[in-house]
């Protein structure tokens, strides 16, 4: 009666709750010398490292189940009255994979011990599931990039290296998910966000379309015990899954202390030179750590062996470059001053309704707009120069907080020499209890930290347009297995995952004081924040020669992003017969926040059109251009303000 009641109770949980598995499975017949089945055998599997049991015994047909066997290398024992005790060390048991051993027993006393030492044989006659299961003992093997080439921040060292190496697996990339779709690893032909993730059996996918924090859940590569990739099909209890399955267990304590510790590290000083550079980019990353785990001993007060293991891990990434060598496009002395004489190539264009020659990279004077001819038109600059008491108050204000090129020419006359950086944390750790009643429980810790820059471009607060940025990914699972029944094991398991992402401009650009300083004026925000400026780098045929400014000013993004998961699983195995059946259910409470402030402070796009000639409604003419967005921003003249406006009157008209 109780174990009917435990099925029904199992089967209404799965209504509400589709089951997980991160384990393995060992299976198989045991008969006697003459082929016989032999039921009611005592099997035992034993991990080989801490001594942990899994105890079952064979049906009447003489078959045997152990499922959900964490990863890792057993001892298969067979005993039986009138039996030599029969034991098979080596067993390597997978993420997700079934090992099927066949025992045939001998007659003799359970006193004698007949032992195979060979491995068994992995068969695929219990599943038709691919996959590549890798250990994290060949991972770290493995020649992992950890730092990106060049003058590139890198990153952590990550599991999904190689990914492309499995079969079915394309792409130009190797990380499942990630803010460029060209880094993505596609499976059997499906769209790359369309996979999945589960680290210690419970799920670990991002809820957004490029799967970002699945890329922030996933363990250090020295605290994997095992790595799964399964690409097809899988089994039922995998559901929606569509690009391949990644499937992380981690290492547990053993019986016996172990430690590990390391460090890899590039250094430009090891490069080779780089002709025609400007400078060689400072690239020193470092990617250091270690391990410790065994038993939990407290001396003279509790001793672990065989029952309470734990394992720690520490990775540390650090990255520190220059971008010497990248120049961008400032305004030169004489643009500041009004001058745009040098932008003038001597073409003409065409002529305007008046009659008047229409040079290339002309500027034209909005205060002078006439109608002639039905048309409207306005008077070039004299010498296509702006006297600076013509220069909005505002503007000039902006201007001054812009560095002076650092050397000459009309453009790329601004060298990046400016740092960035990447630093990276990732702290785990297991705490395995194998409790009285041989039910065991496990408790998972992981959490990466990210602070890193992403486009700096060497600018001063506030018109920098630099984003900071500090990143954590926790994930926590707790999971409990215990055997109702020789051949009933229940399988209950918890978790949470959190990511935070605060993808913003700085605070000393968002909270600038844009109204005392600036006399900028109503934006949502106060003080104010730096306005955005968009629009200043030179568009169209010709471009106006590329001069002015290649970049634009102010915070680029205000956002701070949360991505919360609670998730619950729980599997019921029951093997009878020749068969296992196995019923379980999942469930997910998601949670997705973007805490959004961009735009503000406000958002002034500037173009050409503004002193370029109205009536054309084009600033591209005869194949070159008129007009000058930097020379409308000198003006204050924005073709579009998004919030707020300033304290000059053409400002405000324009907003």
């Amino acid at each position: 009666m109780r174990l009917v009641s435990v099925l029904l109770s199992s089967l209404l949980l799965a209504a509400t709750l589709v089951a997980q598995n991160d384990r393995g499975t060992i299976t198989g017949t045991v008969q006697d010398p003459a082929s016989a089945r032999v039921a009611n055998v005592a099997v035992i599997a034993t991990n080989a490292e801490n001594g942990v049991e899994f105890r079952t015994i064979t049906t009447d047909t003489g078959n045997y189940t152990i499922p959900s066997l964490p990863a890792g290398q057993y001892a298969l024992t067979i005993s039986a009255p009138g039996f030599k005790k029969y034991r098979q060390v080596g067993v390597d048991i997978q993420i997700a994979q079934t090992n099927r051993i066949d025992i045939k027993l001998e007659l003799g006393a359970t006193t004698d011990v007949v032992t195979v030492t060979a491995e068994a044989a992995l068969l695929k006659t219990e599943t038709a599931e691919q996959s590549t299961v890798i250990s994290g003992g060949r991972i770290n093997e493995l020649p992992l990039n950890f730092g990106g080439g060049g003058g590139n921040v890198g990153s952590v060292r990550s599991p999904y290296s190689f990914n492309v190496l499995s079969p079915g697996v394309a792409g130009s990339g190797s990380v499942p998910g990630n803010n460029n779709p060209g880094d993505l690893a596609n499976v059997n032909g499906l769209q790359a966000s369309t996979f999945r993730v589960q680290v210690e059996g419970q799920d670990a996918t991002s809820q957004n379309d490029i799967g970002w924090t699945s890329t922030v859940s996933q363990p250090s590569v020295d605290m994997i015990q095992e790595f799964s990739l399964q690409t097809s099909n899988y089994a039922a209890e995998f559901g929606q899954i569509g690009g391949g399955l990644y499937n992380f267990t981690t290492r547990s304590g053993a019986n016996a202390f172990h430690g590990t510790g390391y460090e890899y590290f590039t250094n430009e000083a090891l490069n080779g030179n780089r002709p025609f550079t400007y400078a060689s980019p400072r690239s020193r990353k470092n990617d250091f750590g270690g391990t410790v785990g065994g038993p939990v001993w407290i001396p003279k007060l509790y001793n672990g062996k065989n029952r309470t293991f734990f394992f720690f891990n520490e990775e540390i990434y650090r990255n520190v470059v220059n971008t010497a060598g990248n120049f961008i496009t400032l305004p030169t002395a004489a643009i500041r001053n009004g001058d745009f004489g040098a932008l003038l190539t001597g073409k003409q264009l065409g002529t305007d309704p008046s009659g008047r020659p229409i040079l290339e990279n002309a500027i034209y004077d909005p205060t002078t707009a006439r109608t002639v001819n039905g048309q409207l038109v306005t008077d070039p600059f004299v010498s296509n120069t702006i006297q600076p008491g013509r220069f909005d108050t505002v503007s000039k204000k902006i201007q001054d907080l812009i560095p002076a090129p650092t050397r000459d020419g009309l453009t790329l006359n601004f060298a990046q020499d400016t740092g960035n950086y990447k630093r990276q944390r990732i702290t785990a750790f297991k705490i395995d209890e194998i409790l009285k009643d041989n039910s065991k429980i496990a408790f998972y810790y992981s959490k990466q930290d990210t602070d890193q820059l992403t486009g700096p471009d060497g600018l001063p607060d506030p018109i920098t347009s630099v984003r900071v940025q500090a990143i954590y990914g926790t994930t926590v699972r707790v999971n409990y297995d215990r055997s109702l029944a020789p051949t009933l094991l229940l399988h209950l398991g918890a978790g949470l995952q959190r990511f935070h992402n605060p993808d913003s401009s700085p605070a000393s650009v968002l909270d600038y004081d844009a109204v005392g300083k600036l006399g900028f004026i109503g934006s949502a925000t106060s003080p104010g924040g730096f306005p955005r400026i968009n629009g200043l780098s030179p568009t169209g045929t010709g471009g106006a020669l590329g001069a002015g400014s290649s970049v634009n000013f102010g915070p680029s993004n205000a956002n701070s992003y949360f991505d919360t998961a609670f998730t619950g699983s729980s599997t019921l195995s029951y093997i009878r017969g020749n068969h296992t059946y196995k019923t379980g259910a999942e469930w997910r409470l998601n949670s997705w926040t973007d805490r959004n402030s961009r735009g503000s402070q406000g958002i002034l796009n500037l173009s050409p059109a503004e002193t370029g000639l109205p009536y054309l409604q084009n600033t591209n003419v005869g194949g070159g251009t008129v007009g000058f967005a930097y020379a409308s921003f000198l003006l204050g003249l924005a073709d579009n303000a998004t919030v707020g406006a300033v304290a000059d009157p053409q400002w405000r008209k324009q907003a």
